[in-house]
């Protein structure tokens, strides 16, 4: 389980995180909405101790990883795996390779099972067999797929998304999100994404926390965001003002 307790994040005095609190359950899905600046980004990296907070506790499996020394931190992140908005691939390494570089750092698996675990990992996202390839062979969506491959590779308890659709068409966006729903349901993953897609609130979430002036203004099912009578809310899900 993930808690979030009273959690502040402020650069160059403004407030990003104003006392912050929530709690996510094992295995469910979770979307971090809001517009541009309002600090979603900032909140998902406070979940694997790439950001810190100024005050409060951000807690792992009860564990405080804001307290928790560098080793230990660590170890926490071998159960967490993160899809980076623009992939955060090696253009220089094979395919193979950018998947064994996470394998590399986050497992004790001898030679034998990595490669095993590489093959596995890319069936699972519908890539089978491009392994010898490198990013310049590939397209948009294919790059997305193997960014989440580097991330299941690991067999992780949580993954974090971070705009994982960024710069798809529609129909590229459904194979990701469909692709997502499958590794979520077969693997039991607890997943939190930042996103402004609504499609994948609408089709991938059991639940969405909405964040505006550092506050959630909203913590609640889809269904019941879409009917929320509030007008930021409603604006902000037709897209208008």
């Amino acid at each position: 389980m993930i808690e979030f307790k009273n959690i502040s994040k402020s650069f160059s005095s403004k407030d990003i995180l104003n006392n912050i609190s929530f709690k996510i359950k094992t295995g469910e899905s979770v979307a971090i909405i809001g517009q541009s600046g309002e600090g979603k980004s900032v909140l998902l990296k406070h979940f694997n101790g790439l950001m810190m907070p100024d005050s409060g506790q951000v807690i792992i499996d009860k564990k405080i990883i804001n307290e928790l020394s560098f080793s230990d931190l660590q170890l926490v992140r071998k159960n967490m795996s993160m899809v980076f908005q623009f992939g955060a691939l090696f253009d220089s390494l094979s395919i193979k390779d950018n998947i064994l570089i996470s394998l590399d750092n986050n497992t004790s698996l001898d030679t034998d099972e990595k490669e095993k675990r590489v093959i596995e990992s890319l069936d699972l996202v519908n890539l089978s067999h491009i392994d010898h390839l490198y990013l310049n062979d590939l397209s948009g969506g294919m790059k997305k797929r193997v960014g989440i491959s580097r991330a299941i590779s690991i067999r992780p308890t949580y993954i974090l998304y971070d705009e994982p659709t960024t710069g798809l068409d529609p129909i590229n966006t459904g194979k990701i999100i469909k692709l997502m729903q499958s590794i979520k349901n077969s693997k039991k993953i607890t997943s939190i994404i930042v996103t402004h897609e609504m499609k994948i609130v609408n089709e991938f979430v059991s639940r969405v926390i909405m964040l505006k002036n550092g506050n959630i203004i909203f913590d609640g099912s889809p269904k019941d965001l879409n009917s929320s009578k509030d007008k930021y809310i409603k604006s902000f899900i037709l897209g208008k003002e």
